[in-house]
């Protein structure tokens, strides 16, 4: 059975290639984002990305889906399961971002950012997770950060709302044990081409192509078994552990590797009282 992905999110940049490499590695593409109207400001649309995959031969379904509304959220997901006749991998790509101290960040913006980042992924793992269960088979994936204090600096707003994305990783994990469905979290070891980084003037030598994210997302979605439940992964460090030692094509600029902006090694959560019930019927 060919299988069926769905990317929200998937208008430009990570969420563009993440749709890209889905489609060329055979899956039927959901590809769901905000944006119909391309602009010169704020270029790439869900039909554009759709173009760009058919013209290569593969099969994608635009779905209108702003990320804010949960009705659109659940057409997206209803809409993939009956044209695809099925879900195999669900993709939350959507985000919204300001790198800011908590008083410069309103609470307007900062309400932007939940709604998008944590909302939206909660929204879309319940309008799933019905139809995963049931066939005891799936696939979940945010973008989201392993948890770490130096994530926190300068940008806290936005690290509560990128970090509860992992917590939920983390949580809902337990109770997918042994379902047959997996939720990972993923995240980039070094900063990714995008509209801002053009917009932005960042220096290519400075950040990689999306191409690396995609892959890592691919590989994620083809993993057979349930041993990616739960873990927040680092693109580069996921790929290296399936054997991948050459980077050098995801290099914007030639011959230079991008700084990493992701420590080499994460603090552990886990306690030595993991699994002890201190309270019965308790959650603590």
């Amino acid at each position: 059975m060919v299988p069926s992905a769905l990317v929200l999110g998937a208008s430009r940049g990570i969420g563009r290639q993440i749709a890209l490499t889905l489609a060329g590695a055979g899956y039927r593409v959901g590809v769901a984002a905000k944006t119909v109207h391309d602009t010169p400001k704020l270029p790439g649309t869900i039909y554009t990305v759709s173009d760009e995959i058919t013209s290569r031969g593969g099969h994608a379904l635009p779905i209108p889906c702003n990320v804010r509304n949960p009705e659109e959220i659940d057409n997206a997901v209803s809409t993939c399961i009956q044209e695809f006749g099925g879900l195999d991998f669900a993709v939350y790509n959507a985000g919204a971002i300001l790198w800011e101290k908590v008083i410069d960040t309103p609470l307007k913006r900062f309400d932007l950012m939940m709604d998008v980042n944590v909302r939206g992924a909660y929204v879309m793992i319940q309008a799933v997770l019905p139809h995963m269960l049931e066939r005891k088979s799936g696939r979940i994936l945010l973008e989201a950060p392993p948890i770490y204090s130096r994530f926190f600096n300068g940008k806290a707003p936005y690290a509560v709302t990128k970090v509860g994305m992992t917590v939920l990783v983390q949580g809902l994990a337990r109770e997918l044990e042994n379902t047959g469905v997996s939720i990972t979290a993923l995240w980039p070891a070094t900063t990714i081409e995008s509209h801002v980084t053009t917009v932005k003037g960042v220096p290519p030598a400075f950040f990689r192509k999306a191409d690396i994210v995609a892959d890592a997302c691919l590989a994620i979605a083809q993993e057979p078994t349930e041993r990616l439940n739960g873990q927040a992964l680092i693109d580069e460090d996921y790929l290296r552990s399936l054997g991948v030692t050459d980077f050098s094509k995801y290099q914007c600029l030639p011959g230079t590797e991008p700084p990493r902006i992701m420590p080499p090694r994460f603090p552990s959560l886990r306690v030595e009282e993991e699994d002890q019930v201190t309270i019965p019927d308790s959650k603590l």
